[in-house]
């Protein structure tokens, strides 16, 4: 039979089958992950005359490293298991090393080009199931070997794999920042503005396209946005002689809430017909909104301390769903069957990422130590966060699961904080 990812849930049922592994139907939000498929991803082989092509060690390594950043699997290289030489897949000595799916594949290269077959197998059944053949250049190896990772993740757990999704992000310090674009997993990084100011708080829209901040490069903060496909255009949406912060797209990229000194707004995509939702004499900041764009998270100072607060989209009903410390930076996952929404709590010296349910209830504490954790942002699937800390001394993008297991860190070099998660 396939295996089973054993998570342990309260309340949260999985469906277990004989004949399949196990399809995770809501991810596990309380307890640990208990039992990782391990899975063996041994090096390509070369169908053709010659050493190793570069191309196809690259492609194994990324499949390798998407699945461990996934955080369901136990990944090895199948160093240690012996083979007839024949070609042939030699199951039970797979079996008997440990594994329960194998990632077997061949290529074929020819100057700057890759073939590749790859096949995923079903170690205990002895079966293929599932395979796909890629041909790329050394610039789209990596895409490719994402679009694998993807399958093997969607097959052997039932969620979608994230894995060619991009990341947009802060980088600089000071008054010298920009915007990048990079692959999930920090590689391809690229500007996208000349701004060189202080720029906070991107947010992607939910189709992939659009990206909105805020930056002082003309005045004190401003609302901008960039398309990022067909190709890079930014656009000024926000002209006020107002403080404009912390954009946010809503779900159908219809609409944008911000602050503008210090209350919430609702405006129309470009800018215009905004709306003050809050008018209220406190500070409000810092708007995400629900995954089906009904309600608003945001936070506000009008009990004393920064707080966690959520309204209707239309300003109503607003309601306070944090209480102690100092609670900033929500973020919806935009996935409503895990309908989360996480935060920062600042201790002082510490702040650390929390989720929480739109009721105010079960608050769960993701990241811990003496450093900062901050800017959450989810995935697009809503089962992953995002995150800047400074845990190894600079400010670096990390990510991990919703239930804040397996924290893995995707750039280097500090100076970069405020991800948002793009398709």
């Amino acid at each position: 039979m396939r295996y089973k990812i054993l998570i342990a849930f309260l309340t949260i049922a999985i469906v277990f089958s004989t004949d399949i592994f196990a399809r995770i139907i809501i991810p596990p939000i309380h307890g640990p992950i208990i039992k990782k498929i391990s899975v063996f991803v041994p090096e390509l082989s070369n169908v053709s005359a010659g050493g190793t092509d570069g191309k196809a060690r690259e492609f194994i390594n990324v499949i390798r490293n998407d699945l461990l950043n996934a955080g369901f699997f136990d990944v090895h290289d199948a160093s240690g298991v012996s083979t007839d030489g024949s070609g042939n897949i030699n199951f039970q000595a797979f079996f008997d090393a440990g594994a329960e799916a194998l990632v077997k594949g061949e290529y074929q290269s020819s100057g700057d080009r890759i073939n590749v077959a790859i096949r995923l197998f079903d170690v205990v059944q002895e079966r293929e199931l599932l395979g796909r053949s890629y041909e790329a250049n050394s610039g789209r190896v990596r895409e490719a070997a994402h679009r694998f990772a993807n399958a093997v993740m969607k097959e052997l757990t039932g969620i979608d794999g994230f894995f060619t999704s991009k990341i947009v992000f802060v980088s600089g310090t000071g008054q010298n920042r920009d915007l990048y674009i990079m692959d999930y997993d920090g590689h391809n990084a690229k500007r996208l503005t000349s701004h060189r100011s202080i720029i906070l708080s991107p947010d992607c829209s939910s189709d992939g396209t659009k990206v909105v901040f805020n930056s002082d490069k003309v005045w004190s903060q401003d609302i901008y946005a960039i398309t990022l496909s067909p190709r890079v255009e930014e656009k000024r949406i926000t002209r006020g002689l107002k403080l404009e912060q912390s954009p946010a797209w809503s779900p159908d990229g219809r609409k944008i809430a911000y602050s503008v000194n210090g209350e919430i707004f609702v405006a129309n995509a470009d800018g215009t017909g905004a709306v003050n939702l809050t008018r209220h004499n406190a500070i409000d900041v810092s708007p995400t909104w629900s995954p089906d764009g009904r309600q608003i998270a945001f936070v506000s100072d009008r009990t004393g301390s920064p707080q966690i607060y959520i309204m209707n989209s239309n300003g109503s009903n607003v309601r306070r769903i944090t209480s102690g410390g100092y609670n900033t930076d929500p973020s919806w996952s935009p996935n409503m069957s895990v309908n989360r929404i996480s935060f920062v709590r600042v201790e002082g010296s510490e702040a650390n990422i929390f989720t929480v349910n739109p009721d105010g209830s079960d608050s769960q504490k993701l990241t811990s130590g003496s450093r900062r954790n901050e800017n959450p942002a989810w995935s697009p699937d809503g089962h992953y966060i995002a995150f800047g800390s400074n845990r190894d001394g600079a400010k670096n993008i990390y990510i991990m699961y919703l239930n804040g297991e397996n924290q893995r860190s995707l750039t280097k070099g500090g100076g970069k904080s405020f991800p948002t998660w793009c398709r």
